[in-house]
């Protein structure tokens, strides 16, 4: 969510320093379909300049995510990996954490998407059958990693066939497969992701703030609106984030 800080306790200072009522923040909390909300100070940031409010508020779980799928996958400069869901929340910010790592990706997403893969520097490929000859052809010199945001058995599929290294091969969105077929599962019931996902959040912030990372919109809606949000939320939409916004 993002807002503005409303009172803070006594010697208290937000986790990015200092802090104020007025201030613009950013935080990381379940709850946010609010008015108000008090929370730990340990999870509020400055929120970066160079962001809205929508955009803010979109930025640390989406964010932290993709960093972990990076992280965890080990991929390094000179690589290319894998991407699935490339025209996603997180997908995006894979793309644009991977192009400052020196990474290469190649990013599987519906041919309409292709010009949004293509803005944040990966190679698109569709989805559907043929995408391992596909893959293979956009990337001749072979994968070194994985990451799937999908969760689909053609994600999975695709990504034993091309990654030998199982622990290179990580998902957020198919733990039961993961277990099943020894690779990598990131998220609540991992016991490295939330302490990393902490770690990583003033990075994130100051990239957000650099102007290194955005976060694309794809709508935003009044509280009145919410029934439409969660409507188009489960509906296809254009790719970006939705962000409920409070005018009152």
């Amino acid at each position: 969510m993002a807002g503005l800080v409303t009172a803070l306790g006594p010697d208290t200072e937000l986790a990015s320093g200092g802090g104020a009522p007025g201030q613009e923040v950013v935080a990381q909390v379940t709850g946010g379909y609010t008015t108000a909300i008090t929370t730990s100070a340990s999870s509020v940031f400055a929120k970066p300049s160079t962001l809205t409010f929508p955009e803010g508020a979109s930025l640390l779980l989406a964010g932290t995510t993709a960093a972990d799928l990076l992280h965890t996958s080990g991929a390094s400069p000179g690589e290319t990996v894998l991407l699935h869901g490339a025209a996603g929340a997180v997908g995006m910010s894979v793309l644009q954490q991977a192009r400052i790592l020196g990474v290469r990706v190649v990013g599987t997403a519906s041919p309409p998407n292709f010009g949004l893969i293509r803005r944040f520097g990966g190679i698109p490929v569709a989805y559907g059958p043929g995408l391992l000859d596909r893959v293979r052809s956009a990337a001749p010199e072979g994968v070194a990693s994985a990451l799937d945001t999908v969760g689909s058995d053609e994600a999975g599929d695709t990504s034993l066939a091309l990654v030998a290294n199982r622990a290179r091969v990580v998902t957020i969105a198919a733990a039961a497969r993961a277990k099943a077929d020894g690779y990598v599962f990131i998220g609540a019931s991992n016991p490295a992701s939330a302490p990393f996902r902490a770690r990583i959040r003033s990075r994130i912030l100051q990239l957000a703030q650099d102007g290194d990372l955005v976060v694309p919109m794809a709508e935003t809606f009044t509280f009145d609106d919410a029934p439409a949000a969660f409507a188009t939320l489960t509906a296809p939409h254009p790719p970006g984030k939705l962000a409920l916004v409070n005018e009152h």
